[in-house]
């Protein structure tokens, strides 16, 4: 049986305000900002991806760009919080970052990261991330039922992706406030989200 999930409007109402939230945001020219700004732009832009996407039923696709938004998200954190400005300079430059792993080690270290939630969100969900964006076993399994080939994602499973991306979305656009000094944009944001998910 194929896939049923239909895409609500909030999703893109969502979208939308987050989007419109910090288009009036000014931030800082130094390096460290640019770049660490760039990676929360690419955040932003891989959920709006992920949600087009998935308005347009192209499930595998909006899967393997969580792990890209996530990275996208710990990278920024990384270069704002821990990074050298000699490594700030390196990636602005085209060096690779450290891997993931080690970033968000670092990150445990700060106090922002002191309650160790993006370790956790690995620990959770980076297998799957992987198995989603490289095409694993995992995601082969969600396109073979009985003799058809395509896509049978369980409905729960897409909300649950579309939960992350809502999220990472949120904490990117944060992200881009914070940058700006635009604390009061930063809190409108976090009452969005918990109307978005109530507890």
């Amino acid at each position: 049986m194929a896939t049923t999930f239909q895409l609500d409007a909030g999703a893109v109402d969502y979208l939308n305000w987050l989007g419109e939230s910090i288009s009036e945001c000014e931030m800082p020219g130094t390096l460290r900002v640019r770049v660490a700004g760039s990676c929360l732009a690419i955040a932003q832009e891989h959920h709006r991806a992920i949600v087009a996407l998935l308005d347009h039923h192209i499930y595998s696709s909006s899967l393997a760009l969580l792990r890209c938004q996530f990275e996208a998200y710990v990278r920024r954190e990384w270069l704002s919080l821990c990074a050298t400005d000699l490594q700030v300079e390196a990636f602005a430059s085209g060096e690779e970052p450290p891997p993931i792993k080690q970033m968000i080690l670092a990150l445990e270290e700060t106090p922002t990261f002191s309650d160790k939630i993006l370790g956790k969100i690995k620990t959770n969900s980076w297998n799957v991330m992987c198995a989603f964006t490289h095409t694993g076993g995992l995601h082969i399994q969600r396109w073979g039922s009985g003799n058809v080939i395509e896509p049978d994602y369980d409905d729960e499973e897409i909300h649950v992706a579309l939960a992350m991306a809502e999220i990472f979305g949120a904490l990117s656009v944060v992200g881009v406030a914070y940058l700006a000094g635009a604390d009061r944009v930063a809190e409108q944001v976090w009452q969005k989200v918990r109307e978005r998910f109530p507890k």
